[in-house]
């Protein structure tokens, strides 16, 4: 081969490689933007991405020139010497819009993710198909990724940031990943962007009011974390995959265990006075998952989207867990119906990749009134109970305060087949909160009495009493009452005593 020929390569990779150009790259850098490859560069780790498709172009003649790479960079590498396969959208070549090259290096890093059981990262900042390519009766045949995804779906993990406006196809394929960040300020998801809602239905809209970094993560649930910028979204994927295998025939990695605060005297004084007996009196449920877990560390799912509920993965003895807890100082940690449908879905990933759960239960049940019932909250309700008693890892269930009737059941009750279910003294079990119990049943008798205030407190009073977790550990409904202090080793103790029943394989899919 003479040195023109390998010349003549070096070039067309050059080319290939430099992008939109300057001018466009700059262009992002104003608007704090990184490059598709400068989000591989912050992603994987130094030196370890191997591209495939670089030579890539359109195929369209008046777009073949303005394509280099066909504006996809696809390839893999690793994240803490783990491979992952990746496809990184580059909005310097014609705003990001995907032609059908790149549609294809896209699947060819799939089907690879999933032949090879790695997980599959999408970088995306895209508008839907380029029109010019995809116009016409060939849209007969479009859409292979959707099946993809549902392939790889509880096979391998799924991730997807959304760093610029992605309407349309790239949307569908962030809901169908298992962990979703979306960047403040930049990125959009949504059915169609403005353009195409204006033509359809005459209305005037902006991308924020569509799907807006903000309503994505608190409004409509469909991002799982707001990230402040590229950098912090890039580190945040980094982490959610440290706690998850590389695919469904393997355990989640262990790490070195980190002692929690609860381990020393001054820990375990502040885990015991801060749950008071009066029950109407809140506390920081996170501030208290943070001092049983190692380290003190925990990755929220969906923190801004129903917040009555914490929804968590960390570690603890060096192990992967989910945590599922209520949170008093949101709704007193009632479920509502943003609750629920995070839960599920967080349910469902830690079981489709063997995360053992944790429940911490202090709920007064779920929320009730015509406008929850308006969001179906019955059958969403329902939904969960199913997702719950379905889930076959570990689960490890701590009643604190308040387990109110089928709520209860949801957040790890007995009959969900817990490893362990212990509650604190301060526990109360019941069908409903016990105040709502004694009007229903005794009202009329309340209000005949001489003196009904107190007639209230004594029928409230023997209410409580046998709603005590003393009597549920005498008839052997749970397991045990401990102090609260000894609640890190209880939890502990469960995933000692199941590791060895753990055998990871494909268990089902994670539906959106």
């Amino acid at each position: 081969m003479d040195e023109d020929t390998l010349k003549d390569l070096e070039a067309r990779r050059l080319q290939a490689r430099a992008m939109g150009g300057p001018a466009a790259i700059a262009k992002l850098h104003a608007a704090k933007k990184l490059s598709a490859r400068e989000r591989l560069d912050v992603l994987l780790d130094p030196g370890s991405f191997r591209e495939i498709g670089l030579l890539a172009k359109s195929q369209h003649a008046g777009l073949k020139a303005r394509t280099p790479a066909d504006g996809l960079v696809a390839g893999w590498g690793t994240i803490e010497g783990r491979e992952v396969y990746v496809a990184s959208e580059d909005a310097s070549v014609i705003a990001g819009t995907r032609g059908r090259v790149a549609e294809l290096k896209s699947q060819r890093v799939r089907d690879l993710a999933l032949r090879h059981k790695r997980p599959f990262i999408a970088l995306m900042e895209a508008g839907a198909g380029r029109f010019q390519e995809n116009n016409g009766a060939i849209a007969a045949g479009l859409g292979a990724r959707f099946k993809e995804h549902y392939l790889l779906s509880g096979r391998v993990p799924q991730v997807a940031a959304v760093m610029g406006a992605c309407f349309g196809g790239p949307s569908f394929t962030a809901l169908q990943s298992d962990f979703v960040t979306i960047v403040s300020g930049a990125g959009f998801m949504g059915m169609s962007g403005p353009p195409v809602v204006k033509v359809g239905i005459g209305k005037e809209v902006s991308a924020e009011d569509i799907g807006g970094a903000l309503k994505s993560a608190t409004g409509t649930g469909q991002a799982d974390l707001l990230a402040e910028s590229e950098e912090d979204a890039l580190a945040a994927i980094r982490l959610f995959l440290s706690f998850l295998p590389a695919h469904c025939d393997e355990l989640p990695p262990s790490v070195m265990p980190r002692p929690a605060a609860c381990d020393c005297e001054e820990g375990a004084l502040r885990l015991t006075q801060m749950v008071s007996d009066n029950h109407r009196r809140a506390y920081d449920m996170e501030e208290l998952v943070r001092l049983i877990v190692d380290g003190g560390e925990l990755f929220p799912y969906r923190p801004t989207y129903g917040p009555s509920l914490i929804t968590a993965f960390a570690r603890m003895g060096g192990d992967s867990v989910g945590i599922l807890a209520n949170n008093p100082m949101k709704m007193a940690g009632a479920l509502d119906e943003k609750a629920i449908q995070k839960a599920r879905k967080f349910v469902d990933t830690c079981d489709a990749f063997h995360i053992p759960l944790v429940f911490l239960v202090d709920c007064p049940g779920f929320m009730v009134g015509p406008e929850i019932e308006n969001q179906r909250m019955v059958a969403l309700a329902s939904r969960f109970l199913n997702t719950v008693i379905g889930a076959s890892v570990p689960k490890a269930t701590v009643v604190l305060r308040k387990a109110v009737g089928l709520a209860y059941l949801a957040m790890g009750g007995r009959v969900m087949g817990p490893d362990s279910i212990v509650a604190w003294p301060t526990a109360q079990f019941d069908v409903m909160g016990p105040a709502a119990g004694v009007e229903l049943t005794y009202g009329k008798e309340i209000a005949k009495a001489a003196d009904p205030a107190a007639r209230r407190r004594e029928l409230l009073a023997s209410a409580e009493a046998q709603a005590s977790a003393y009597l549920a550990a005498e008839m052997a409904l749970i397991d045990d009452v401990i102090a609260p202090a000894e609640t890190r080793g209880v939890i502990l103790d469960v995933l000692a005593r199941t590791r060895g029943t753990r055998a990871p394989a494909f268990k089902h899919r994670i539906d959106p």
